[in-house]
């Protein structure tokens, strides 16, 4: 994130913090003491929120984690609920008069303060939850045979992520007994050094034809080409602006670069996404499965011979209504989509995620593992 976007994104935070004092604190009591205190609980949110941001790329302690990161999760929360609480004020005020809402008022803002505790609470509840298995079937032109694949992506190996977790996901998936397992990116969200025991717990995946992998945009915040190199190592296939022909079940599995690969010292590096590149040599006599993080490469696609695509990126909204602002910057949330491009219609799937970012906190939301059941077009069970 460039210099100018830090000021717009911190003024943007300092101004909404503004925001939930004056509608959550200022009217709640006329004593004196209980405005200062609320001054004091937004601006200690706040510095915690700018602490987590400090100290988000370094090996801290969980404890700590939890509680400066969780800092963002419940601005979030109450500045959407303070957002309702002003509209419904508002319409109080206008509707019935002043004097309708100073009775009323003291009363819906203590309402307010009860949905924040309680839509807090069910989030870190939510999030705790072991991830759901979500089954989907696909029916792929041209395809042989039917294909199990597990899918999991943004599993976010960091400080909460931690080794234990990632052995519980790891055991989860292998139980399904795939054919493919593919990981599309954003599995690693530290320097390698620091989460390589958790790193090495997925050299145990196990699938019958292979485990693919992709980057995300959260790693190129690291040392990039290490992680590339060590989850090689595991014996994971790495695809950066690759495919693999798998001959013997008859399909092209194809992998690019994240579009965060655009940006900073990664353009026009090898990390640059390439989507001629990936499809290189692929054979176009049978069905190809794309691999990218981000679900917007779609907007890049002119025609190519992709039957689908498979990305996480978006986390499903992770917090609501945070959903809304995803799909400003995504072509769709979650699930499987059919779209045009050039003529020719493509699939793509995308999961809400394994894990989380930053704050372990879910609302209206699961963390998931998929398993796509792709079928011959000719095929109407599995």
């Amino acid at each position: 994130m460039s210099i100018g976007m830090r000021i717009v994104f911190f003024v943007a935070i300092i101004l909404m913090h503004i925001f939930i004092y004056f509608v959550l604190f200022k009217n709640i009591s006329t004593s004196p003491i209980i405005k200062h205190i609320g001054k004091c609980i937004v601006v200690a949110n706040f510095v915690c929120i700018i602490l987590f941001f400090k100290l988000y790329h370094t090996h801290t302690n969980a404890m700590l984690y939890t509680f400066l990161s969780s800092s963002l999760g419940i601005f979030w929360i109450s500045f959407n609920v303070a957002l309702i609480t002003f509209v419904l004020t508002l319409c109080i005020r206008l509707g019935f008069g002043a004097f309708s809402l100073y009775k009323l008022e003291s009363i819906i803002i203590i309402i307010a303060w009860f949905a924040i505790a309680f839509l807090t609470c069910l989030s870190f509840y939510l999030n705790t939850k072991k991830p759901n298995v979500v089954e989907e079937k696909i029916i792929i032109n041209n395809l042989k045979q039917p294909l199990q694949i597990a899918l999991f992506t943004d599993m976010h190996i960091d400080v909460l992520m931690n080794q234990k977790q990632v052995a519980q996901i790891v055991d989860q998936t292998n139980a399904l007994n795939p054919d493919i397992i593919v990981m599309v990116g954003d599995i690693i969200d530290n320097y390698y050094s620091i989460v390589q025991d958790s790193v090495r717990e997925l050299g145990r995946l196990k699938a019958k034809y292979g485990v693919y992998y992709v980057l995300g945009n959260h790693e190129y915040y690291y040392d990039t080409y290490t992680i590339l190199k060590e989850l090689h190592d595991l014996g994971i296939t790495t695809l950066v602006n690759q495919n693999v022909t798998l001959y013997n079940i008859g399909i092209n599995i194809a992998g690019i670069a994240d579009l965060a690969g655009q940006m900073g010292s990664f353009k026009d590096s090898i990390l640059t996404p390439n989507l001629v590149a990936t499809l290189t040599n692929a054979n176009n006599k049978l069905p190809t499965i794309l691999l990218s993080h981000q679900p917007k490469i779609i907007n890049y696609f002119n025609g190519e011979h992709i039957d689908l695509v498979l990305s996480g990126h978006t986390h499903g909204g992770q917090i609501f209504p945070f959903h809304l602002l995803v799909l400003f910057d995504q072509p769709f949330l979650y699930g499987l989509h059919s779209f045009i491009h050039n003529n020719k219609t493509s699939q793509i799937f995308i999961s809400q995620g394994v894990g989380w970012w930053g704050m372990p906190m879910r609302l209206f939301g699961r963390r998931e593992i998929n398993m796509l059941h792709l079928m011959p077009n000719s095929e109407h069970t599995f």
